[in-house]
């Protein structure tokens, strides 16, 4: 079910203005700097900020000039940065307490609970918990509820690595299920989750679309920062295990990484490949220790700072970014059409 909203609002110093379609499955990054209104928009969606204008859930009105459905009748869930759990209440009580308001049965309880692994935090005090146990509580009682739409916003943000590994693969198998808006500034959780990304700039969705297509766009900003990643969609393939690599074909080109043990599953995979781990060269080297060397065309080249530069790649019907000096681009003869070779440091799966 599709959520399109049209919208305008004022927060202290900050007016907001955004007009936006939501994908039907998957999880969509609001994405950028803080201050920039996110946390705003995902209230004015719940229905927990005052705004003007129109927000629309398949057929039902949420929200327009002279109407407001209460925040309580809309069919999400919501999660925070900080878990909002009734402290007196232990783990299953919070949980019951959703349940029984929605009119959930116990066959729902036992499937969240399998969803988000606490089955053994039930009986836990809320107050025992630590900061990845609570947000898994929080995911569950959210999911509790039966949304139709879920709104995260910022729910990693004081976790630690682990958990937030964790909870990101909870959040990506939830998603084939409902879709999704997930508030982020951080660009490692935009390129584990993201199916689509808003980016947000002083109160204005900026750019919207597909979240490779958005990550290497030359004119956009998240290929401009210096953490520029582009990501690309492939098949796994053969598992060398004398060597312990996993073998990547996108494009009919083969991406080798490190891997203990053959990954599993037939579905495509997405590689994440950094533009500051990619270098160019007119020549394919004979002899090197970087495994992932691939023809590519060069499509468009952006000046980003002093003396530095981003190059937008072609491999066969994607897209790759490379960080280079400005140096380089001028005796490499970088231009849009030429045919180089990409040499590719890193390569995580995203």
């Amino acid at each position: 079910m599709s959520l399109a909203f049209s919208l305008a609002g004022q927060v202290g110093q900050c007016r907001l203005q955004v007009q936006a379609q939501l994908a039907a499955s998957g999880v969509t990054v609001l994405f950028g700097p803080s201050g920039s209104g996110k946390s705003t928009l995902l209230r004015m969606l719940a229905g927990l900020q005052e705004c003007e204008g129109e927000i629309r859930f398949g057929d039902q009105l949420w929200h327009t000039e002279g109407f407001r459905l209460p925040p309580w009748e809309r069919p999400l869930g919501m999660m925070f940065q900080a878990p909002t759990l009734f402290r007196h209440l232990d783990v299953r009580g919070n949980l019951d307490y959703v349940r029984k308001r929605r009119g959930a049965s116990e066959e729902d309880l036992a499937r969240v609970v399998g969803q988000t692994r606490i089955e053994p935090l039930l009986a836990r005090s809320v107050e025992t918990l630590s900061g990845g146990e609570a947000q898994r509580v929080a995911l569950a009682r959210a999911l509790m509820a039966g949304p139709e739409l879920l709104l995260l916003d910022e729910p990693l943000s004081a976790l630690d690595h682990g958990h937030k590994q964790e909870l990101l693969g909870m959040i990506s198998a939830i998603a084939t299920q409902v879709p999704v808006i997930y508030v982020t500034h951080d660009l490692d959780e935009l390129l584990t989750l993201s199916r689509q990304v808003w980016l947000m700039e002083q109160g204005r969705i900026v750019a919207s679309g597909k979240a490779h297509e958005e990550l290497a766009r030359l004119d956009g900003p998240l290929a401009q920062r210096g953490d520029a990643t582009a990501l690309l969609y492939g098949e796994l393939g053969a598992y060398d295990s004398r060597d312990h690599l996993q073998a990547v074909n996108v494009a009919r080109q083969t991406f080798w990484l490190p891997a203990a043990r053959q990954v599993a599953g037939d579905a495509p995979v997405r590689l994440r490949i950094a533009a500051r781990d990619v270098s160019l060269c007119r020549q394919a080297p004979e002899d090197s220790s970087i495994l992932n060397i691939h023809p590519v065309q060069v499509a468009g080249l952006r000046e980003v700072g002093p003396g530095q530069a981003v190059v937008q790649l072609v491999l066969g019907d994607q897209r790759l970014l490379a960080r280079i000096s400005s140096r380089s681009a001028r005796e490499l003869e970088v231009f849009p059409g030429a045919q180089l070779y990409a040499q590719v440091k890193a390569v995580a799966l995203g």
